[in-house]
């Protein structure tokens, strides 16, 4: 309340006084993000992170970083600025492209003027040194006791060391239905690949 006291009639005389403060809040999705497999040496599609802020008032933000053991194998673009109004969004864009074989950790890490910053985005994933290309076969209608045409599945060592101990068999409920042969040895040198063809046999 504004209070004037003065010697007019109804001394004192008053104003009262309201408002909200309005702080910037973080809302972040998701909170992680897991890439999964990713064959070394190539970048997975984009996966994308929200950024809102949900209070009243505007943001200041000091930086977007990758942060954490394995940073260099992750990359990031935004399309958010140095403010973010109150009740506005803005999307951080995050690729994985792991140069060595193995799990992969890092963050997305957000300074800013809100509580709790800075705000952060776990990241995970596996860089694999072995691709297997195409990963599924469908071999569509055959005739029952007919041999389908073969069907070439390519085993890469995309690593830097040889691949050993490799070993190539079916397995399944229907394993007997197909047949394959491969000029894959029990070793595979780096950068190197090898053939398997798979028949598919309805019985």
């Amino acid at each position: 309340t504004l209070s004037v006291v003065d010697n007019a009639s109804g001394s004192p005389h008053n104003v009262s006084l309201s408002g909200t403060g309005a702080v910037p809040v973080v809302s972040l999705s998701p909170t992680s993000v897991a890439f999964g497999n990713q064959a070394v040496n190539t970048t997975s599609s984009a996966r994308s992170i929200t950024l809102s802020n949900t209070g009243g008032a505007s943001m200041a933000i000091s930086s977007i970083t990758l942060t954490g053991t394995n940073a260099g194998d992750f990359a990031r673009t935004t399309t958010c600025g140095a403010t973010l109004a109150g009740g506005a969004s803005c999307t951080i864009s995050v690729t994985f492209t792991p140069t060595t074989g193995g799990a992969k950790t890092a963050s997305v890490s957000i300074t800013d003027d809100a509580t709790g910053s800075p705000h952060t985005v776990a990241l995970t994933g596996t860089g694999t040194a072995v691709s297997v290309n195409p990963t599924s076969l469908a071999f569509g209608n055959q005739r029952i006791n007919t041999t389908s045409s073969a069907r070439t599945v390519t085993l890469s060592n995309l690593g830097t060391t040889t691949l050993t101990g490799v070993a190539i068999s079916l397995t399944g409920t229907n394993a007997t239905n197909f047949a394959q042969t491969n000029n894959c040895g029990s070793s595979l040198a780096a950068g190197a690949s090898c053939t398997h063809s798979r028949c598919g046999v309805r019985a």
